[in-house]
């Protein structure tokens, strides 16, 4: 278009070189935006399972907003918690066996002797050993077993915390992405509007080159800020939807 209105006399060459480079930028952010966009199908196939010689997965459009609850309800114990309750009961359980340990098992030993001068013949030995917890109370094993539980109580809390922690900032970055969506979109109706706009006013004449190239940069820029903050909805929910799965018992 700036070619034809400077072959019309409308425009100047400054026009010119400017939709050039204008056309040229958005070219480079496509052909970047086309290889991340690949890279990223590619890594979710090897998340799949799948193989990366080609695309296999074909995503659809997922501009939407997320369930408004999140889909949480947190009826449950969250994974890392129920991970760290079975680690402080098999450490307690481990207490248990060395306390139960003082005595260890009765041995019988059987044999033959045979070359002693004193003795003709075969000679065949029985001993019986019946250990006794007298000097050997089996203080070491039982003070290491005791040093798992209290560190597997440490990290039971310390599981606990994080993954309130984890929660309440998943909570709080999808509340806030959830009200950043909702100006951004009255943002990306009005930009849309004023692009058009000065779009049409250059057509007529009534408006210069560079304000059109403006108006479509904050459209563009309005639009990009709009994805993100979706974006961080949908992985927010996720991440609540992670915490809220519950451990099952096969």
């Amino acid at each position: 278009m700036a070619v034809v209105r400077r072959d019309a006399g409308d425009a100047s060459e400054l026009d010119v070189l400017l939709a050039t480079v204008n056309a040229g930028q958005a070219a480079n952010r496509a052909a970047a935006d086309s290889l991340t966009y690949v890279s990223t199908l590619f890594d979710l196939q090897v998340v799949m399972g799948l193989d990366t010689d080609r695309v296999s997965v074909t995503p659809v459009d997922s501009l939407t907003l997320p369930p408004t609850s999140g889909g949480v309800s947190f009826a449950g114990r969250a994974l890392p918690i129920a991970a760290a309750e079975q680690a402080l009961t098999a450490a307690d359980l481990w207490v248990r066996a060395q306390r139960r340990s003082l005595l260890t098992p009765l041995s019988i030993q059987a044999g033959i002797e045979h070359g002693d001068p004193s003795e003709h013949g075969i000679l065949p030995t029985i001993g019986l050993s019946i250990p006794l917890p007298i000097l050997n109370r089996n203080r070491g094993p039982i003070a290491l077993a005791e040093a798992e539980r209290e560190r597997a109580r440490a990290e039971l809390s310390l599981a606990r915390f994080e993954t309130q922690s984890a929660i309440g900032r998943a909570s709080r970055s999808r509340n806030l992405a959830l009200e950043k969506i909702q100006r951004d979109r009255v943002l990306v109706e009005s930009a849309t509007r004023v692009a058009a706009m000065s779009l049409t006013a250059y057509r007529e004449g009534a408006q210069g080159l560079p304000a059109v190239l403006e108006a479509q940069r904050n459209a563009r820029e309005i639009l990009s800020q709009y994805i993100d903050d979706l974006a961080q909805a949908w992985i927010a929910t996720a991440t609540l939807r992670l915490y809220d799965l519950t451990p099952t018992t096969q």
